[in-house]
């Protein structure tokens, strides 16, 4: 936890009535799920898209919960007579969001915050271990804990000892990126790309570059954000960028060599090495090492991070060997842009190999799905892709719509709506030699194929 708090304080910071609880005593920890909360935990009632926490009020003072933050219309009626240490509030979850709020107030090393619509993970554990070769307490966000829930647990559980903290910020919806960016403050920051995401709710590309122009809102005047070079929507990120006082810092170009199993460029008037021979990520390195330099890192210590850099990131573009072929696992989520980006770095790097596309849905894209899945079809002819295996649901036909229109040969495209009928489909059809891209929304589990091929090497 990043700060000792009173129940007193914790009353004050999220406007809150208390019952049964001594404002004086304090609490060393919190938690939002019973499976992990221990003796004396703070539990939040945190409703999320499948369950609520105010169901689990029982279990956790059973396991030794000090208190529960809980709206108190929710609380069980089996509970409602019982006496039990309670912080009473309307929203649960915005009385995290308050109290990281407060929390962050206390840390005075450099917060460096990553959006983008896609590439944000990657990003930042490129970050994360870029600092980490200066600093073994810097702290970075879990996993994807970017959204509403995710950001404030990174913030509370961010040590206080660290001079760096990594926080990523993502957002589906209008608004989201702002409120994030209030809370964490970000001293500088970087957006990855602006892309074809979520466009259920941001309905278009300039739809997603004023959502993530949010980012300039929490921070401070002066502070600089680094984004590529060649970054769609351009005039609405200095428009927003204006607003805020926050200048925008384009990344270099670079030439990249192949130097054995390491890749060489220039940055700064100096050579780097990195063993991170992915293209995909070359891009957003040369971003991390320009935030870095910005934020006042010598060019000699980025090169000393840069070749001590490892990266290995599950379901991102991440390679495995097979027997005798290549089977690209980039399950972790996908967008239209990040699709047509994988494809193209496909091409580039196995240019005399058959390549195949096994795939499931991109998720939240609204009206424009049929259109965007479309294209994705279209871009995989014009990739070389021969064979395309997709799996369980209708938006499938809509990549084998973009393949037919582009030529391709509606024999090879192939849609299926059990994994076990679409894994004996390709092992009929794999052959030596082949590289294999599998890829797809989160909702699309398209991890499930590549575990089950992967198990049987």
């Amino acid at each position: 936890m990043t700060k000792l708090y009173t129940f007193g304080e914790m009353r004050q910071i999220i406007n809150a009535k208390l019952e049964g609880v001594d404002l004086n005593s304090s609490f060393n920890n919190f938690s939002i799920d019973t499976r992990s909360i221990k003796n004396g935990d703070l539990f939040f009632c945190i409703k999320g898209e499948i369950t609520d926490g105010h169901e689990y009020i029982s279990k956790a003072l059973e396991k030794g919960a000090s208190a529960v933050v809980a709206n108190p219309d929710i609380i069980p009626d089996i509970l409602r007579g019982k006496k039990f240490p309670k912080i009473l509030v309307q929203d649960p979850n915005l009385a995290l969001r308050e109290w990281a709020s407060d929390a962050r107030k206390y840390f005075d090393g450099k917060v460096l915050a990553v959006t983008g619509s896609n590439g944000k993970t990657s990003t930042k554990e490129i970050l994360f271990g870029l600092c980490s070769f200066f600093d073994s307490n810097t702290y970075a966000t879990s996993g994807n804990y970017n959204n509403y829930i995710g950001v404030p647990l990174t913030i509370l559980d961010a040590p206080m000892e660290a001079k760096l903290w990594i926080i990523e910020i993502g957002s589906n919806n209008f608004g989201e990126i702002a409120e994030l960016s209030k809370i964490v403050k970000p001293t500088g920051g970087m957006i990855t790309n602006i892309g074809e995401s979520h466009l259920e709710f941001l309905i278009n590309t300039r739809g997603v570059a004023k959502e993530k122009s949010g980012l300039f809102v929490g921070m401070n005047e002066g502070s600089k954000v680094v984004i590529p070079q060649s970054i769609l929507h351009i005039d609405i990120l200095e428009k927003e960028a204006s607003k805020a006082g926050v200048e925008l810092i384009k990344t270099s170009n670079i030439v990249v060599e192949s130097k054995g199993s390491k890749l060489k460029f220039n940055l700064f008037e100096t050579d780097f090495e990195t063993v991170i021979n992915n293209p995909l990520f070359m891009q957003n390195l040369v971003s991390s090492l320009t935030l870095l330099r910005l934020n006042g890192f010598s060019v000699k210590q980025l090169q000393q991070a840069t070749a001590n850099l490892k990266l290995k990131l599950k379901g991102r573009f991440n390679t495995l060997y097979m027997k005798n072929w290549i089977l690209i696992d980039d399950t972790y989520n996908a967008n239209p842009s990040s699709f047509k980006s994988v494809l193209a770095n496909m091409k580039i790097l196995y240019p005399q190999n058959r390549k195949i596309v096994v795939c499931g849905k991109m998720a939240e894209l609204g009206h424009k799905s049929h259109e965007m899945h479309q294209q994705v079809g279209i871009k995989m002819v014009k990739n070389g892709v021969e064979f395309m295996f997709g799996l369980g649901s209708k938006e499938i036909e809509s990549y084998i719509d973009g393949w037919g229109k582009e030529g391709g040969s509606l024999k090879k495209a192939k849609y299926f709506e059990e994994l076990d009928d679409l894994i004996t489909a390709f092992r009929n059809e794999q052959k030596p030699g082949d590289v294999v891209l599998v890829k797809g929304s989160r909702s699309a589990r398209m991890e499930r194929f590549v575990e089950n091929i992967y198990d049987c090497n």
